[in-house]
């Protein structure tokens, strides 16, 4: 059997336009492991725990078309005002290690953006 990678989906899918990183999740999960991610406590915990190098995250990223892979050193900084600013971008700069992401659109269809996805996991 061909080495399942291990993705990290964020989003939450009560959130209009927060939901579809999950979506996308549900069908990778026929060949990949997949973890949805409830909080940035809990993504901080598996980051901690998982080898770097077999492991994608899946998130939401604003204005992208399409799917493509983002690295963590081009993450928006803001600052940290109360616990609700402790996202998931600032939990990857302070884990301060390097992630493979593939940002997704906040909006189109799940299995386009399936497609998308799978290509890129294949990205070295």
């Amino acid at each position: 059997m061909k080495h399942m990678v291990k993705i990290l989906c964020l989003g939450n899918e009560f959130i209009e336009g927060d939901a579809l990183a999950k979506e996308v999740g549900k069908l990778l999960s026929k060949k990949h492991k997949i973890t949805n991610v409830k909080d940035s406590f809990q993504l901080m915990t598996l980051l901690n725990e998982i080898q770097t190098n077999q492991l994608i995250i899946i998130d939401i990223v604003k204005k992208l078309k399409k799917a493509q892979i983002i690295k963590v050193k081009d993450i928006r900084n803001d600052s940290i005002l109360s616990a609700h600013d402790f996202d998931a971008g600032y939990v990857l700069k302070l884990i301060g290690k390097e992630f493979k992401i593939i940002g997704i659109p906040s909006n189109g269809n799940s299995k386009e953006i399936y497609k998308e996805v799978l290509e890129l996991i294949t990205v070295k």
